[in-house]
């Protein structure tokens, strides 16, 4: 046998016995080791006391707001769109789009429409409804590609 293969068969025949040592006598010497804890700060953040707990107020809504036009996830062919629906006489209505913003009031006949500016493809339009210190809210998207489709 050549020294090189009689070197390695000892250094393995080591790491072997290093390792089934390990094993065998680790979790011992471990335990005889001193531990070692390290605290960390604590921090208080208000606690609320115990059966309290912080409750929403709720938010009035307008139940009569429709938009009519345009109908969801429409096709516009016009850069200017016309928003309408329906909505209790007097209620203030701020129509937003992507470019700009309309505010009309709803009329005797519980009516509304106003005019924005699309952008081409996707474009969100927020409308919201503000009487008597409530608020409701409507969101549409419409899709504005110009030219003939």
């Amino acid at each position: 046998m050549n020294k090189d293969a009689l070197l390695a068969t000892l250094i393995g025949f080591g790491i072997g016995l290093v390792i089934t040592g390990t094993f065998l006598f680790g979790p011992n010497i471990v335990k005889g080791l001193p531990s070692i804890s390290i605290k960390l700060p604590r921090f208080s953040f208000g606690k609320t006391p115990p059966g309290v707990s912080p409750t929403p107020s709720p938010q009035s809504r307008i139940t009569g707001l429709t938009v009519t036009s345009p109908l969801a996830e429409a096709l516009a062919e016009k850069k200017e769109l016309l928003v309408s629906g329906t909505a209790p006489s007097g209620t203030a209505i701020v129509i937003a789009g992507p470019q700009d913003e309309d505010v009309v009031s709803a009329n005797q006949n519980n009516t509304f429409g106003g005019q924005i500016t699309l952008i081409e493809g996707k474009n969100d339009i927020l409308v919201t409804a503000f009487i008597n210190q409530k608020e409701d809210q409507s969101n549409i998207t419409v899709y504005f590609t110009p030219g003939d489709l």
